[in-house]
């Protein structure tokens, strides 16, 4: 058939706008469930199997939400509100314990903001944007592939979007409905995430664009701001208390890693691989980027757009603030993406909107330009799924073979290719130490740990004769040699 301007025109404006999401919801999916029943082992692994550690002991305890819990006999407390592992134990209550069951979660939280997306979209632009900026989110490589991790990325990016979308309809209408629906998303978002704080510059924003001078004199607002404080300020206090408990004379404010910048904003080194390797390349798809940056400083129709770019500069601005977290962990960039997804939105729905007779696209090099660069995100998203989805299974060899051999009550001191690491305990759901392979352990080193409790010693995915041959002797002069294979090396440790 062929296209006439008037369907090509209901293409791109959608007589029902619904059938339109749903679409984009279809390909979201499509894109998240590929490897859903994969082991936690893909990319990142490290912190998915601590994510999954802690859901899985909510399930098989007492399900107390305020006390999380990891396999380390030296308790470590991951600092966050642990709402989505606890999401996933209920779950695993109501199906039984599957691993894919973490990732659906993840998945679901990421349909939410899909749809959270073009609300907001909508609301301060149009429709087509808002489905636009939707779409974007369903197929940017990063955005598929941790919102389909066993990990809290998905619902921190749901709940920070929903807190700008009922914090604006509260605004609008002034209902009590709304305005407690922005105090739920607003507070789980920073108990979830206490960096998201940031956050706190679109809503401050929204809300001098709406009353001005008046600001202060908005008693909601001073509820408003009680209300999504105190839980977080209760919490981290909570868990502040419970980590000095278990770590004495060790302060988890004064000595979180994540916080100080070392100098490295000092370093163009950073600045290359935030903005550069990070955003261009990972978050943005190269061809994406371009569009982004074109919505970024399009003309401002409405004052209250501005809340968009307010958006953009405190991510930023956390970049930097969190600067040692960022540059270590890539997924710390990930809220760039639903502001990316909207100036994305914004551009190409002005853009379109303009050339709906595709007929006169073969003399705009522009329109043809435009659709490449669409085309490559998808590609580029497939090439890196495919990449980051693969995994081997030695861990899964390992963790069985301890749990054949070890006691469940008896903890294990483990030496792996990195210090605290939680991949063997979560597959043998076993409880111990972890250190790196490079720390050379001597005899009386092991007689320390036994006294502690130890009850086995492990070296994993690393040659203990080839790291420490006199630890070898010793072990197998002293102690039981339970296995000795390319994978695991584990003894039965005697009491002195």
């Amino acid at each position: 058939m062929k296209l006439n301007q008037k369907t090509f025109k209901n293409a791109l404006v959608p007589d029902n706008p619904g059938k339109a999401l749903l679409l984009i919801f279809l390909i979201a999916l499509a894109f998240r469930l590929w490897g859903v029943t994969n082991p936690l082992l893909d990319f990142h692994s490290w912190r998915q199997t601590l994510t999954a550690t802690i859901a899985k002991n909510f399930f098989t305890g007492e399900m107390n939400l305020l006390a999380p819990s990891t396999n380390w006999v030296r308790e470590y407390y991951e600092f966050e509100f642990q709402l989505y592992p606890y999401l996933v134990a209920l779950l695993y209550k109501i199906f039984g314990f599957h691993d894919f069951l973490g990732r659906l979660v993840s998945i679901a939280f990421s349909m939410g903001t899909v749809g959270m997306l073009y609300l907001l979209g909508k609301r301060y632009y149009n429709t087509n944007t808002g489905l636009i900026a939707g779409g974007v989110f369903a197929i940017l490589p990063m955005s598929v592939f941790y919102t389909r991790t066993f990990m809290p990325e998905s619902a921190m990016l749901f709940f920070s979007v929903g807190m700008l979308y009922f914090f604006t309809r509260w605004l609008d209408n002034d209902s009590w409905k709304n305005f407690f629906l922005a105090v739920v998303f607003t507070t789980l978002t920073f108990l979830i995430k206490l960096p998201t704080l940031y956050m706190g510059g679109p809503l401050l924003f929204l809300a001098w664009w709406k009353f001005g001078k008046n600001i202060f004199a908005q008693y909601k607002l001073y509820l408003f701001v009680m209300l999504v404080l105190a839980p977080p300020f209760l919490w981290y206090s909570h868990m502040a208390d419970l980590h000095a408990q278990n770590h004495p004379g060790v302060s988890i404010w004064l000595n979180n890693d994540k916080l100080g910048n070392q100098g490295i904003l000092l370093d163009y080194k950073f600045y290359k691989l935030i903005f550069w390797t990070r955003l261009v390349e990972k978050m943005f798809a190269f061809t994406a980027f371009p569009l982004l940056v074109l919505g970024l400083v399009s003309r401002i129709e409405r004052k209250e757009q501005t809340l968009f770019h307010i958006w953009f500069l405190s991510v930023c601005a956390y970049f930097l603030i969190v600067a040692v977290g960022n540059k270590v962990h890539e997924y710390y960039q990930l809220p760039i993406i639903p502001v990316g997804a909207i100036f994305i939105g914004k551009f190409l729905a002005d853009f379109f909107k303009t050339r709906a007779n595709p007929h006169d696209w073969k003399r705009d090099y522009r329109a043809i330009l435009v659709l490449l660069l669409i085309l490559f995100v998808p590609i580029h998203s497939i090439y890196k799924l495919n990449k980051r989805l693969n995994f081997n299974r030695d861990y899964i060899v390992i963790g069985e073979q301890i749990k054949q051999h070890t006691g469940k009550n008896e903890p294990v001191l483990i030496q792996d290719i990195g210090p605290e690491r939680p991949h063997t305990f979560y597959y043998s759901d076993r409880k111990g130490w972890t250190l790196g392979y490079h720390q050379k352990l001597t005899p009386l080193e092991i007689d320390q740990y036994i006294l502690k409790g130890a009850g086995y010693y492990a070296m994993v995915k690393v040659d203990l004769e080839k790291v420490n041959r006199e630890l070898l002797d010793h072990l197998t002069q002293t102690h039981q040699l339970l296995i000795k294979s390319p994978k695991i090396t584990l003894f039965k440790l005697n009491r002195p």
